[in-house]
């Protein structure tokens, strides 16, 4: 008798093992069917608002970038998917690109990066071509240093890489300069950006004892002992065309 007892009091427990086990799973199959229900959910509302799509994917691109360099703060960027790389080599700035790279464009700060999410690399990072096509920019220039001649030699250099960039005055600096410098002029920090980066420069005030430009110059450009020419290459960046004045 007490045997039997036994027997019957082991049967208890793999009944209630077996009663939660069950319940476990239909919780289980429950909170999985709420997950999915919530993410059809997400992807029915995405598939009815394609700018939100769009804007989904441009967050997960810059929360990415964020963590491997300093972006803009005061700008949404516009984001690009690298489609058909063989069309595209022809260009400096995609030379080491691959299919579906993405290309992340900050107009006003004038900047273009090229990243691979799956890698999670920066791949190339360029200023963008200075100004519009059909909009021309003056540009004037002082020699910051003892070299001769170094602001023809300027000139001759945006010939090469700007399209649409006037270089105007040509003078000498009050004084040497180590490092070149760019002056916004005119309220266009965009553009003198875009020239900072293009020769190597930072952006900065007019420096004092130097004095401002009268032709209507947009940017000013102190040319400083570093100048060597532009930083990128000429598939990336302007070409413009210089005003015919006397070479300093």
């Amino acid at each position: 008798m007490e045997e039997e007892d036994k027997k019957v009091s082991r049967k208890f427990p793999v009944k209630i093992t077996l009663a939660l086990l069950v319940i476990m799973l239909i919780a289980g199959g429950a909170g999985a069917s709420y997950y999915f229900y919530t993410q059809n959910q997400k992807a029915q509302q995405l598939l009815k608002d394609p700018t939100a799509v769009q804007k989904a994917e441009v967050k997960a691109v810059v929360d990415k970038l964020s963590k491997l360099m300093d972006l803009p703060k005061d700008e949404e960027p516009q984001v690009a998917t690298v489609l058909d790389v063989d069309k595209l080599k022809d260009q400096a700035f995609f030379a080491n690109a691959q299919n579906g790279d993405k290309v992340v464009i900050y107009q006003k700060a004038g900047k273009a990066i090229l990243y691979r999410p799956g890698t999670n690399k920066i791949i190339d990072v360029s200023p963008l071509n200075l100004g519009q096509k059909s909009e021309t920019f003056m540009v004037a220039v002082y020699n910051g240093t003892k070299t001769a001649g170094l602001t023809s030699k300027f000139a001759a250099d945006i010939v090469k890489v700007s399209a649409n960039a006037i270089v105007g005055v040509k003078a000498n600096a009050a004084k040497n300069y180590d490092k070149s410098i760019v002056i916004d002029l005119t309220g266009k920090e965009g553009l003198a950006k875009q020239m900072a980066d293009l020769i190597g420069a930072t952006v900065t005030t007019l420096p004092e004892g130097e004095v401002s430009p009268t032709d209507g110059s947009d940017i000013l450009v102190i040319l400083g002992a570093d100048y060597t020419g532009p930083a990128v290459p000429p598939t990336i960046a302007p070409t413009a065309s210089p005003a015919a004045t006397p070479a300093q």
